[in-house]
């Protein structure tokens, strides 16, 4: 399900957005819920209480707040990053002032159909890609019959017990029957890394590292074995590169 918001002071051109989202829908077999809003201050008072929207296709002049001025209320909550914004507007001169409110596209009116599903596909395959990467980065575990799923970024380090994983995170320890192996074979991307027989730690908890162990923000310090030395070194090396570059 994918949720829209429509805001036109425009009557017959929000009529016409519903309809070609109905058409789209149709033909792409989406389900998409679409709500209309004939103000900015009706959408304004959505986003405040609670922007459940995943695309807002939004005119710029409309009587009173504009479409710019919601677009800055929609960006102040980071929680709204993730919104795809696109301006649907007989006027272009906002293109300078559009740029901090980071739309993703823009429709000049009168809609042409054609360009209209181009953005709008591009819009959800965006959604979808970020919904996937977003579902990647937790880590899932089996704990008394229950699957969890763990954020990548709240786990500071996993330690090895014998049979069982002892999960460190920001918040809480977590234990379970597994194998470092098995997780590392869970774990992506550039941040964890195998410093021991015993740990595997996340770079983005670690404060600095020596030749003989690692010493984590929270003050923890763990060992590293002499055969991880170099690939730690190297590995803690392209993690602060790519964070800079």
């Amino acid at each position: 399900m994918i949720r829209i918001a429509i805001c036109d002071d425009d009557f017959q051109m929000a009529e016409q957005i519903e309809n070609l989202l109905d058409s789209f829908q149709q033909k792409h077999a989406e389900e998409i819920e679409a709500d209309i809003f004939y103000s900015g201050e009706k959408l304004r008072e959505e986003i405040k209480q609670n922007c459940a929207y995943e695309i807002m296709l939004m005119d710029i002049e409309m009587k009173g707040l504009n479409g710019v001025d919601v677009g800055h209320i929609l960006r102040a909550d980071k929680n709204n990053d993730l919104v795809q914004l696109i301006y649907i507007s007989s006027h272009e001169k906002y293109h300078m002032q559009l740029f901090d409110v980071q739309p993703s596209g823009f429709i000049s009116k009168p809609i042409q159909p054609d360009l209209f599903e181009r953005k709008l596909v591009s819009a959800i395959q965006k959604i979808k890609r970020r919904s996937r990467d977003k579902r990647r980065r937790l880590l899932p575990l089996q704990q008394k019959g229950s699957e969890f799923l763990i954020p990548f970024k709240d786990i500071i380090y996993l330690e090895s017990n014998g049979r069982k994983i002892i999960l460190h995170t920001r918040t809480e320890q977590i234990e379970y029957y597994s194998t470092l192996n098995k997780e590392n074979e869970k774990l992506f991307g550039d941040e964890f890394i195998r410093t021991h027989q015993s740990y595997i730690i996340n770079f983005y908890h670690v404060k600095h590292i020596t030749s003989k162990k690692i010493v984590l923000l929270n003050g923890l310090e763990l060992p590293i074995s002499e055969r991880y030395v170099a690939s730690v070194k190297k590995s803690y090396l392209t993690f602060r590169g790519n964070l800079i570059g």
